[in-house]
């Protein structure tokens, strides 16, 4: 496995992105990115467990830009998880806003597959602005190896681009 940035260096660079900005930009995120580890909010301790099973079922978030009707949301981001041939993907919108950035996004769809079938589809409700989930982008490996981000409830989270 490439080298990863521990807990400590993870909350200095997200100490750095809060006052100086990460640098990432749009063109950078493109790609599927694997989940690696997760932190509870406040603690400098991974979560053991919930990392072992976001591996296990292979959760996983795609980004890639789209500048087809969606100007304002120029990234299609999905967030799915695996089982077998089992597959359950949230597919939305997302931008980037700020210097740190922040990356908001909603879900407009749900899809769950069987073997690349398509078993079931529907739409989901758009949430106010206000409303809607978010990554603060912290850092991102040198070579793009790696993205570190926090989300709206305040864990921490780390991938690996696959």
């Amino acid at each position: 496995m490439k080298s990863l940035p521990a807990s400590q260096e993870l909350l200095k660079l997200e100490a750095l992105a809060r006052k100086q900005g990460s640098g990432i930009e749009i063109n950078s995120l493109n790609g599927l990115w694997k989940f690696v580890s997760v932190w509870k909010q406040g603690k400098e301790k991974e979560d053991l467990f919930s990392s072992f099973m976001l591996r296990f079922i292979s959760a996983s978030l795609e980004l890639r830009q789209d500048k087809g009707s969606h100007e304002s949301m120029p990234l299609v981001i999905v967030n799915s998880v695996v089982i077998g041939l089992l597959k359950l993907e949230f597919i939305g919108r997302g931008e980037l806003k700020g210097s740190q950035p922040l990356l908001p996004f909603f879900f407009d769809q749900i899809k769950v597959s069987f073997a690349s079938r398509v078993l079931w589809s529907r739409p989901l409700d758009e949430p106010e602005e206000k409303e809607r989930p978010f990554f603060a982008l912290i850092s991102m490996g040198a070579n793009g190896e790696w993205l570190a981000a926090r989300g709206r409830g305040g864990g921490l989270a780390l991938w690996l681009k696959g």
